[in-house]
């Protein structure tokens, strides 16, 4: 494997463990999270929270058990990821006229996690 094939394959699987870790934490502790992400908690945002929550456990064990398994689907759960963090992105970007911390901090982490997501497909490709 080439440099920019284990750097890919570094990042591919840092995103999987972060993703889990926060799927984990907003399926179980929706409240905490809202909390935590947008200074308020709601029932709304309780539901929403613990359902990406359990999206974000998803694509995380898929693509940490594509990984390990050697699979060649790990490109499509890597791209699936991508999808998803690019969409929550722009959401939160979106979202409203307010400007906070929190809303910065959840633009850049889920922007650079798509960025390097497509990245790190393209490098699976090859």
């Amino acid at each position: 494997m080439d440099n920019d094939g284990a750097l890919a394959d570094l990042a591919v699987r840092g995103i999987a463990v972060a993703r889990v870790a926060i799927g984990v934490g907003a399926t179980l502790s929706p409240r905490l999270v809202s909390r935590l992400q947008f200074g308020t908690t709601s029932p709304a945002q309780t539901i929403t929270v613990r359902m990406l929550g359990a999206r974000d456990l998803a694509l995380g064990l898929g693509a940490l058990l594509a990984a390990r398994h050697g699979s060649s689907g790990l490109r499509g759960w890597v791209e699936a990821g991508a999808l998803a963090d690019g969409v929550d992105a722009l959401a939160i970007l979106r979202g409203g006229p307010a400007a906070s911390r929190r809303r910065g901090l959840t633009v850049l982490v889920a922007g650079g996690s798509a960025a390097v997501s497509v990245w790190a497909a393209r490098i699976l490709a090859d």
